[in-house]
Order: C-alpha cells, then structure tokens, then sequence
C-alpha cells in the first residue's frame, strides 16, 4: 500500500490500519521516502500522490487505485473485513468516490502547501 507520508490525514488513517494489522499482511509504503529508483514499475512519484494505490503481494500484482484501494485494504484488516463489501454497494461506491474526489483536491492544495 501506498501512501503520501506528507499528508497528516494519510499518515493518521495508515497508522490506525496498522494498528490494526497485526498478522502484517500489508506492507505500508511512504511514497515520499523512496527514491526514484525505488519506484513502482509503471508507476511515477505523481501517479502515486494523485490517487491512493495498493497492489497485489507478489510480482506484476494487481492495482487498486482510489475507493478500490480502500476496499481492498479494508478486506484485508480484521475489524474491517466484514463491512469491506460496502464498497460494492452503488450508492455507497458513488459517495465514497464523491468524498474521495474532494478529499484529493485538499490534499493536492496541501501538498503544494508544503
């Protein structure tokens, strides 16, 4: 999973995730913290800011991106596994994508904040 370690909301929610993951079935990646180098095949530093991203353990795995990334994490916490399928729910899917729209365009403003 990819987060923007910049963002103190991201940073809140993803240590509240890993909390909560205590078997460690996710590997939280600050994408300020890698180098170029360490990038993503595919992927740019922007792709990752832009979008909340999470990809498949094992190599070429698949991409999540944006409310489908959320969903994915969430099916993967305990706690949360059980409600992860809300996210499949039409109106529940178009309002988290609602919200999360609006949550980029404040977190693209802080970023070019800091």
């Amino acid at each position: 999973m990819y987060f923007d370690g910049g963002c103190p909301i991201c940073r809140w929610e993803v240590d509240l995730y890993a909390r909560m993951d205590k078997a460690n079935n996710i590997i939280w990646t600050d994408i300020e913290s890698l180098t170029d180098a360490a990038l993503p095949d595919g992927k740019t530093r922007e792709d990752l800011l832009g979008k909340f991203h999470a990809q498949e353990k094992g190599e070429g795995g698949t991409w999540h991106i944006g409310v489908d990334a959320f969903a994915r994490i969430w099916k993967a916490l305990p706690g949360l596994r059980h409600i992860a399928f809300v996210f499949r729910l039409p109106i529940i899917r178009q309002a988290a994508m609602l919200a999360y729209r609006i949550f980029l365009k404040w977190q693209s403003w802080h970023r070019r904040r800091r």
